[in-house]
């Protein structure tokens, strides 16, 4: 009897864990009501306006409002999904991609919401790989969008600071949606920000260290294009004395924990 009593708590505990097990590492795709493409301009106003009513001057955003009233979100996406950015100019491009990068990560948060942050939402960076999305026909995970078109399509290391993953550590959201018109100035900025931030990047002169925030580790490699490494891009966005110290030798470097709590304004 202790023994088939044993055998049905083993088995009740095994299917727990399988359902624990396929919510957290089954593919979860968003389908979108197929809708023949607009022959107008595309236009990022509804995302703007979004951004406008939803998220903060520090880059919080009230996901739960926004989860009440996704429609203006939903209509975005919408029309992301039938895009043809291959019709843009260059910069253009990449105000689609980032901006539909930056949306889509809100749409996975508040399908999930609430959640304290987004390494709740799939375990093992699920979120990134295991969420799909529908834009420009094609369906991607946010890591396709960023890795396999937006860092391999654009090469420009500043894009780093105007991507936002929905956690604390990250460069904050800005409240308007980016347009091929303000972008470089926008990416200059948000890059300037980003590094004068001693949360992101802070110089100890006594220890001899730069603290810096781990986008620089996990993104080496994207600050040798135009620049000879990190320390080369820093100095560009430091004052001059700061600029000399990043530069001179026996100078470490050290990364700083990421925090990935969710910008949430609750």
């Amino acid at each position: 009897m202790k023994t088939r009593t044993l055998l049905i708590v083993c088995l009740l505990f095994l299917s727990v864990l399988s359902v624990l097990f396929l919510y957290h590492f089954r593919v979860e795709a968003d389908s979108r009501t197929q809708q023949p493409p607009s022959e107008a301009p595309f236009s990022h106003e509804l995302f703007d306006q979004v951004l406008q009513e939803h998220v903060d001057k520090n880059g919080h955003v009230n996901y739960t409002k926004l989860k009440a009233n996704p429609k203006k979100l939903e209509k975005y996406l919408d029309l992301l999904a039938v895009a043809n950015p291959m019709e843009l100019s260059y910069n253009a491009q990449l105000v689609f991609w980032v901006n539909a990068y930056n949306a889509l990560v809100i749409k996975g948060v508040i399908d999930h919401y609430p959640t304290t942050s987004v390494r709740k939402v799939k375990w093992f960076n699920g979120f990134f790989s295991r969420l799909k999305f529908q834009v420009a026909g094609k369906t991607y995970t946010l890591n396709q969008i960023e890795h396999g078109i937006i860092r391999t399509e654009f090469a420009d290391p500043r894009i780093h600071f105007i991507l936002v993953c929905a956690s604390t550590s990250c460069p904050p959201l800005e409240n308007r949606a980016f347009s091929a018109e303000d972008i470089e100035e926008r990416l200059e900025t948000a890059t300037f920000n980003f590094i004068q931030n001693p949360e992101q990047v802070r110089i100890d002169r006594a220890k001899r260290r730069v603290y810096l925030s781990k986008i620089f580790k996990w993104y080496d490699d994207d600050f040798k294009e135009g620049y000879e490494g990190v320390a080369d891009f820093l100095a560009d966005y430091l004052p001059p004395e700061d600029a000399d110290f990043v530069l001179s030798e026996g100078v470490k470097f050290q990364h700083l924990d990421y925090d990935w709590t969710l910008n949430d304004q609750n």
